[in-house]
């Protein structure tokens, strides 16, 4: 092993101009990927084309449509129903009319109303065209105590009052969220300067539009900032320009040509994509830095510029190599993830980890030998915290006090461990997004004046052709619709039996004791018809009730938003219509969110499962010994267990940001172990005392994981800038972990290592 190395490091210092034009050629290579690059925001880009969630629902899109919708919530604190927001109501209602791919409008002016006049039946649009202050008072009186419209298209209070622009349907695929939100806010925008009101948009096309709103903005702010800490850290650090501008090359190269490698595998950007570049510096900066510090203090102490680089990466290549392997294998363990933007993630990460080291090797040492840096020659000049000054002060600390350092860590790290197991997977869509973004201020308004304005849809399967026109499996719908709306829960249930009941009444001189089902399967066929042919273009029935009338859909309005209390109210609706004798599926676009839930767990402790075994296989390979490789893992789980038990106490639910953090950071935090133990074993073997060997490894390879770990610390640090919740709880509790891994490595291991008692000489 020891002779690969150092040929290896004679290769790399020897052919400096050949390596340089490689490195470039695969670079531009693979940056050639870029133009295949594409983004996808909707809500398939989560879930494999198996997915049950996504079967039921493309079942459910083939028979109703989907449900895609812009919602509209509008506010008038003096109330609705006075000429200015009637007029606004219906102007906006015709604008969405005029929106791309909008197929159908619903809102209080163009409701269907069902009555009757003398001996007829109308059914009209609820306000007409031509009203009265009179007319709009009766209509108000009327809306507060209809069976429908209260909680659907007004709130019980009359200040607000809802637009339902329903989506059209893309089989097996998505609508242009961000083009219908844009039209949405230009058709609200041409409103805005000529009312007092205001305008909140939601609904499962917004949902999809935040997310990539929201990546979109945060690539364009935090990446910057990204730059800014690095340039940082780095000038504190070298203060040179060349300590700047070669770890930046390998950043520019690494990045280019992994999202180019993206662009050619067909992984398209999304939320957890934007997660990458800064993973990717964090990664190229740490193995740059490693070789840039040592070859520094080689300079430093009087060798040439040659011999300082051969050196440098003699004494790098064993431990950046495996410390790549080791986070290649914590980010691969997402790779069979059935969320497929982690999946994607962990396969970007890998392959830009292995690809930053490459580059390391391939392009630094050349630019080393090519163009040397000026040195003063002179005594070893520290600029890190840990000096060889400070470095005897630490040594004796950690030596006098190693048993209560091991024990209380060891004891710390059990009682975290019983912390972490108190915590609980839950998710919420909405609040992945500060409560700045203008979709979090829709819901929260929704849930206050109305308690909420999406939910599941519901399909009920009669198991006939024109069954749903049966009056028992009716009664039995009429009566699952009761029960729904006995949970606190739920707002509203829509479907086609309020429908058949208005009929009914209106049929009955509007007499409310006939605000129920007919007695016969022919009156209800009658009226169905009946309301059907009485309907204007765009307002038919046909996505609630299937083409053959076999099924029909029932769509649930809740105020449930966080997955644990959505995915235990799903079970119950489940339960309930099995009771009440009714087959049925239940699907839409906040189920199938909220549905990742179980995904986030499955990929949580499989991902740190693969990831476990994955490094303590290479630690044991990579040290040639199983007792040495399994101890080293020690140091590196103890940090997890820290930041596992942080994400309990500071009321972070495991959602699919700090699922990432830890695997991601096990792969992370085997750099400082590994670098430790590397040159503590080259020390040991050389022939020095386990003393001597701890208290150089501080000295002389402390300062490169101090300065790495600040470094990843302000890289990871940056996300909690995020809008992007996931990534904020990710950046920080990557930043908290990795901090407190050097934090272990440089006390609790030394500590560790100290407790082996020397051998007697014979």
């Amino acid at each position: 092993m020891k002779n690969i190395v150092d040929s290896t490091a004679k290769f790399l210092v020897n052919n400096p101009i050949k390596l340089l034009i490689a490195s470039l050629v695969l670079v531009i290579s693979l940056a050639q990927g870029l133009k295949y690059f594409e983004a996808d925001f909707s809500y398939r880009i989560w879930f494999r084309t198996t997915d049950p969630l996504i079967k039921t629902y493309d079942n459910f899109e083939r028979k109703f449509g989907n449900d895609d919708t812009i919602v509209v919530l509008i506010h008038s604190p003096s109330g609705i129903f006075d000429a200015d927001s009637i007029n606004t109501i219906r102007q906006l209602t015709d604008n969405f009319w005029q929106v791309p791919d909008i197929i159908r409008v619903d809102s209080i002016t163009n409701y269907q109303y069902t009555h009757s006049k003398e001996d007829d039946v109308i059914i009209e649009d609820f306000i007409p065209e031509e009203f009265s202050y009179e007319n709009l008072s009766r209509k108000k009186e009327i809306a507060l105590s209809h069976e429908v419209i209260p909680d659907y298209l007004i709130n019980k209070d009359a200040t607000v009052a809802l637009l339902y622009a329903k989506v059209k349907p893309y089989p097996g695929g998505a609508p242009d969220d961000k083009l219908l939100i844009t039209k949405s806010q230009e058709a609200i925008k041409s409103i805005v300067d000529k009312s007092d009101h205001k305008f909140y948009i939601n609904g499962a096309t917004a949902i999809n539009h935040t997310f990539r709103d929201v990546a979109e903005r945060d690539t364009s702010t935090m990446l910057p900032l990204v730059f800014l800490m690095i340039i940082f850290f780095l000038i504190l650090f070298f203060r040179k320009l060349s300590g700047v501008l070669i770890p930046f090359f390998i950043i520019f190269t690494a990045l280019v040509a992994t999202i180019g490698f993206s662009g050619f595998m067909g992984i398209k950007f999304n939320n957890m994509i934007t997660m990458l570049p800064t993973i990717i510096i964090a990664i190229a900066i740490a193995d740059t830095v490693h070789v840039l510090v040592t070859y520094f203090q080689y300079r430093t102490q009087g060798h040439d510029n040659i011999e300082a680089t051969f050196r440098a990466f003699k004494k790098n290549i064993t431990p950046t190599l495996l410390t790549s392997i080791s986070t290649s294998i914590g980010f691969l363990s997402f790779a069979k993830a059935d969320l497929v933007p982690l999946a994607d993630l962990g396969i970007l990460a890998a392959f830009g980890t292995m690809l930053a080291w490459l580059l390391t090797l391939t392009i630094v040492a050349p630019i080393l030998v090519l163009f040397p840096i000026k040195i003063k020659e002179s005594k070893v000049k520290e600029n890190n915290l840990i000096t060889e000054k400070y470095s005897p002060i630490l040594f004796s600390f950690v030596k006098k006090f190693r048993y209560p350092i091991v024990i209380g860590t060891i004891l710390t790290f059990v009682l975290s461990i019983y912390i972490a197991f108190q915590n609980t997977v839950n998710s919420n869509p909405y609040a992945y997004f500060n409560k700045d973004v203008p979709l979090r201020i829709a819901n929260d308004f929704g849930l206050k004046a109305m308690g909420g304005v999406t939910g599941p849809e519901i399909v009920i399967h009669s198991g006939k052709e024109d069954g749903i026109k049966n009056l028992e499996f009716l009664k039995k719908v009429e009566s699952y619709e009761k029960w729904l709306l006995q949970n606190s829960e739920v707002t509203k249930v829509i479907s086609i039996v309020d429908i058949i009941k208005n009929m009914n009444k209106s049929f009955n001189g509007d007499n409310l004791d006939f605000y129920r089902l007919p007695d016969s399967d022919n009156a209800i066929a009658e009226l169905l018809f009946m309301y059907t042919m009485s309907l204007p273009q765009g307002m038919d029935i046909n996505d609630r009730i299937s083409l053959d009338y076999e099924s029909m859909r029932m769509s649930v309005l809740w105020s449930s938003q966080d997955s644990l209390s959505s995915l235990a109210n799903i079970e119950k609706y489940k339960k309930a219509a099995k009771d009440h004798g009714l087959k049925m599926t239940l699907t839409g676009k906040i189920p199938i969110y909220q549905g990742m839930n179980d995904l986030v767990v499955d990929t949580f402790f499989t991902s740190i499962s693969y990831a476990i075994l994955g490094i303590s296989i290479l630690l044991i390979f990579s040290f040639g010994s199983f007792k040495i490789g399994l101890a080293s893992m020690l140091p590196n789980v103890i940090p997890l267990g820290f930041g596992a038990a942080l994400m309990t106490l500071l009321s972070k639910p495991i959602d699919i940001g700090t699922a990432l953090v830890t695997s991601v950071c096990l792969g992370i935090v085997v750099d400082d172990t590994i670098h430790f133990l590397s040159n503590y074993n080259k020390y040991r073997k050389e022939g020095m005392s386990i003393d001597d060997a701890v208290l150089r490894v501080i000295s002389y390879t402390g300062p490169a994981l101090i300065t790495t770990t600040m470094i990843l610390i302000g890289g990871f640090g940056i996300m909690s800038f995020s809008s992007f919740i996931p990534n904020v709880n990710f950046g920080i509790l990557s930043a908290v972990v990795l901090g407190m891994a050097v934090i272990v490595d440089l006390i609790f291991l030394p500590a560790f290592l100290l407790l082996e008692k020397p051998k007697k000489s014979s």
